[in-house]
């Protein structure tokens, strides 16, 4: 029987692999655009529950000795709660108040991610290189935030610059000056 459970559950994983096969520049972005949203409304959104449970079925397996071959797909958490004046990295008290979501959402799931990314962004305005640095900066100072308030460690930080606008309608608004939050699973 327990075999017969195993050949289910290997079948199961190889259907759910195929349909979250996805190139390595690919992710799921979850995106929280209300204000205030709840701890478990951003768990939800960092940790999406098909790769929750795809990583849960290649644990299995691997513990029964044999290997997964699902890819798990990268998630982000995209968010307009978490946006920048132009040419700033200062976090105001609305970053703040849905910053203190995240860091508990991810202290409830301290065992789930091994790293989090936090990738900075800035809209069209400036050279390539300050908008590098300036989307580093805002990476650095959600980061920072974390850790003094949460402790969280295992953060790395990047700066997107302008290479991935949200509202490509319009480069200069203040959606692009944003960060995104990619958990390494």
């Amino acid at each position: 029987m327990s075999k017969h459970i195993l050949i289910v559950a290997m079948m199961a994983s190889v259907a759910c692999g195929a349909a979250f096969a996805v190139d390595g520049e690919h992710r799921q972005t979850v995106s929280i655009d209300k204000p205030n949203p709840s701890v478990e409304e951003v768990d939800a959104a960092l940790f999406p529950k098909g790769i929750v449970d795809l990583k849960a079925e290649c644990a299995q397996m691997e513990k029964a000795g044999l290997r997964c071959q699902s890819v798990i797909p990268k998630s982000s958490l995209a968010t307009i709660q978490v946006t920048f004046a132009r040419g700033s990295a200062m976090l105001n008290d609305d970053a703040k108040v849905f910053l203190r979501s995240v860091g508990a959402a991810l202290q409830l799931k301290a065992g789930v991610w091994k790293s989090l990314a936090i990738e900075g962004h800035t809209d069209s305005t400036g050279s390539d290189a300050a908008n590098r640095r300036l989307s580093k900066n805002r990476a650095d100072s959600v980061k920072d935030f974390l850790q003094t308030e949460f402790g969280l460690s295992n953060i790395e930080t990047a700066g997107r610059a302008s290479e991935m606008l949200r509202d490509t309608n319009d480069p200069t608004s203040g959606l692009n000056r944003r960060v995104e939050f990619v958990p390494n699973w």
